[in-house]
């Protein structure tokens, strides 16, 4: 499958390399390409780099600061990039913003709440998987490991019994003998 119709052809492989830089210029859709049988079952993502910031901020809750400091712009670029009214001309900007989309999205498709946290940790040599984005290094079994790492540390705690009590609240807690110096008895 290709893209055609901009002056060039992009492969759909990388479609999110090059998907933010074409969608603000131009209306395109995509064909399959008469020697590419086996692309059938590929998805492409076709959303915009404002509904992939929206996922980010409403999964990873980045600040607006530290999202344009990642990304080296200002954050009034970063809300018109948000609201849609612009897009980024720097397709490394946008396929950065896409990557983040996409960890946004295996940690909600794994229904990870601790998301923020998790993106955060530095569980690999030292750095977070935000950072191994940043670099450009594949992060996808990273967060296959982040992922079973919480769901392991989930069902310990619940066969510890951490996560909570069955016992029903009382107030046994409270004696007849009161806390010294309060002057109080119950």
């Amino acid at each position: 499958m290709f893209l055609s119709g901009t002056g060039s052809n992009y492969p759909v492989r990388d479609v999110n390399q090059w998907r933010g830089y074409v969608q603000s210029k131009v209306q395109f859709g995509l064909l399959k390409s008469e020697t590419n049988q086996d692309v059938e079952n590929e998805v492409v993502d076709f959303r915009t780099v404002s509904d992939h910031l929206n996922n980010v901020r409403n999964t990873l809750a980045p600040s607006m600061s530290e999202l344009a400091k990642d990304l080296g712009i200002t954050r009034q670029a970063l809300y018109k990039w948000l609201s849609g009214e612009s897009q980024p001309d720097d397709i490394k900007k946008a396929s950065y913003i896409v990557e983040l989309s996409r960890l946004s999205d295996r940690f909600n498709e794994a229904g990870m709440g601790n998301a923020k946290l998790m993106s955060k940790m530095k569980a690999f040599e030292g750095i977070s998987i935000i950072d191994l984005i940043k670099r450009g290094d594949n992060w996808q079994s990273a967060v296959n490991l982040l992922i079973e790492e919480t769901r392991n540390l989930k069902e310990a705690g619940e066969k510890a019994n951490l996560t909570g009590s069955n016992a029903s609240p009382t107030d046994g807690w409270l004696s007849s003998v009161s806390i010294p110096g309060s002057g109080v008895r119950e």
